[in-house]
């Protein structure tokens, strides 16, 4: 699949308060906290806070990435095979380094999160400007006077920097999401043992199609009967759902439901780009709920 087309990611016990904003501004652990026991090996209200800076930082980078796909594909294809170009785009690597480089300062919660983080701001410290020294140089018509001479000095650099980057984003990603989705199924087991039928739905329905469309990409054949059986379990959690707080959330829910058919039944990379692009607008509108509303 595209690398680019990366799933956002929730921020940790918000969802009710999922990616990444995802509820970002305004999220708050209270929100989801009143009412649910906190084990001691849980973690704390400041490391769920510090991981949400995380989560925000990697949601924001993969979902600009995946709209904009369409741009910023060709032009290190392109590069990569020795065609000049006359535009240019490259994904937000400023904005997340500096999000991240933020997100860090403010603590690392995990241990398995310090050398993906590391290493991943090694890299975007050498591919930010060289980045931002493309962009400049295409924004001017810069290789009309110099016929391609900075293109060919800072393409196959440029490239060499994008795969770096790549190999150890995807490991960074991988780690905050394998915490995210434990953080949240540890949220979900809470709003059940607390009585919370609907929060506890909603949760379950963004878990199930989180889980589902990660065994997408993991490039493995897909059993479309089993997909098509989840995508109708699915369906019927969340038809249990009786809060019209959920009622946009359920919209747009039913839309991505309709992309991931249409990726099963041809599973092109504009199908998959179209699912993914869908389901990023349900983890949106997931991210605008309030819990304490939806059990009222």
């Amino acid at each position: 699949m595209n690398p680019l087309a990366k799933k956002l990611t929730t921020a940790v016990l918000c969802v009710t308060a999922l990616t990444s904003p995802l509820f970002m501004s305004g999220c708050s652990f209270s929100k989801i906290a009143n009412g649910v026991q906190q084990g001691a090996q849980k973690a704390s209200q400041q490391d769920i806070k510090v991981f949400n800076n995380y989560i925000e930082a990697i949601g924001d980078f993969n979902s600009w990435s995946v709209r904009f796909g369409y741009a910023i594909n060709p032009s290190v294809q392109k590069l990569k095979e020795g065609q000049h170009l006359t535009s240019f785009m490259a994904p937000h690597f400023d904005t997340l380094q500096q999000k991240l480089q933020a997100a860090k300062d403010a603590g690392v919660p995990y241990d398995d999160m310090k050398e993906p983080l590391d290493n991943v701001l090694a890299v975007l410290k050498d591919i930010v400007p060289v980045a931002s020294e493309l962009d400049t140089y295409y924004q001017t018509n810069s290789y009309q006077a110099d016929n391609y001479a900075k293109e060919q000095q800072l393409g196959p650099k440029y490239v060499q920097l994008y795969d770096q980057f790549y190999a150890a984003y995807n490991q960074l990603d991988a780690v905050v999401h394998k915490h995210n989705t434990e953080n949240q199924q540890e949220q979900l087991k809470e709003l059940k043992d607390s009585g919370k039928k609907n929060a506890a739905a909603v949760q379950e329905v963004h878990l199930r199609l989180t889980a589902l469309l990660d065994g997408f990409e993991e490039g493995k054949q897909i059993d479309v009967n089993a997909a098509n059986q989840e995508l109708q379990g699915i369906m019927d959690v969340a038809g249990t759902v009786t809060s019209p707080e959920y009622n946009t959330a359920k919209s747009q829910l039913n839309t991505t439901i309709g992309r991931v058919r249409t990726f099963l039944g041809d599973q092109s990379a504009d199908h998959y780009n179209d699912m993914i692009e869908s389901y990023n607008r349900f983890i949106g509108s997931m991210n605008r709920l309030d819990i304490n509303k939806l059990d009222k």
